[in-house]
């Protein structure tokens, strides 16, 4: 199921850039600017089969080239469909030539999603790590204690490199409800990757 062509080469890590806010509302276009134009984008979205994820968020974790870390509930849970579907569309994201080498997902335990699905992880972290040329180890965890150990949190969020991404719905998008996620704040001057830290020692196993 690997789409990657073996002659991809590793991306430069990117100089830090003036990050720019704006916001994106979820639609089966792949997100826009703007609120919903009518009724039928609505339905179109809400009665999708499998909503389609936010593009831009799409080609931010592809081209990370240090961290991906997501807190959310039901980030890996659809709504619809089978979770082995979100799985191969998440790891899609975690291609075997991603750069980047701390992938974090904190999020709830689903008793939909066993540990042969989560195995699907493991695999493509070895994948990854197989890479000729590759410097630091990745390290891709998936962390199903988020209500057991901080039960504290309503929103969800991402970070990517240093971007701070807040979701109205699920993280990336997912979500057939209209919805909307912002994007372009600095996670260091917001201490998003600090309080993820937190978070993410609260819910290790005791």
């Amino acid at each position: 199921m690997n789409k990657f062509a073996s002659g991809l080469t590793l991306p430069e890590k990117a100089p830090r850039t003036t990050l720019k806010s704006e916001i994106l509302w979820g639609c089966e276009l792949g997100g826009s600017p703007h609120f919903p134009k009518d009724l039928a984008g609505v339905h179109d979205r809400f009665y999708a089969s499998a909503p389609r994820p936010l593009e831009t968020f799409r080609r931010a974790v592809m081209d990370a080239v240090e961290r991906v870390l997501i807190m959310d509930d039901y980030f890996l849970m659809p709504d619809k469909g089978e979770p082995a579907e979100r799985l191969w569309t998440v790891l899609d994201w975690l291609h075997p030539r991603l750069a980047a080498s701390d992938i974090r997902i904190l999020t709830k335990k689903h008793a939909e999603i066993d540990e042969e699905l989560l195995q699907l992880f493991r695999d493509r972290e070895e994948e990854i790590n197989n890479q000729a040329r590759r410097g630091k180890r990745c390290s891709i965890q998936v962390n199903t204690r988020l209500r057991e150990g901080f039960n504290y949190v309503h929103d969800r969020f991402a970070i990517v490199d240093d971007e701070l991404w807040h979701f109205g719905a699920t993280v990336g998008g997912f979500h057939a409800s209209v919805n909307a996620a912002s994007r372009g704040w600095s996670a260091a001057d917001a201490g998003a990757i600090e309080f993820f830290d937190l978070a993410w020692q609260m819910c290790k196993e005791k």
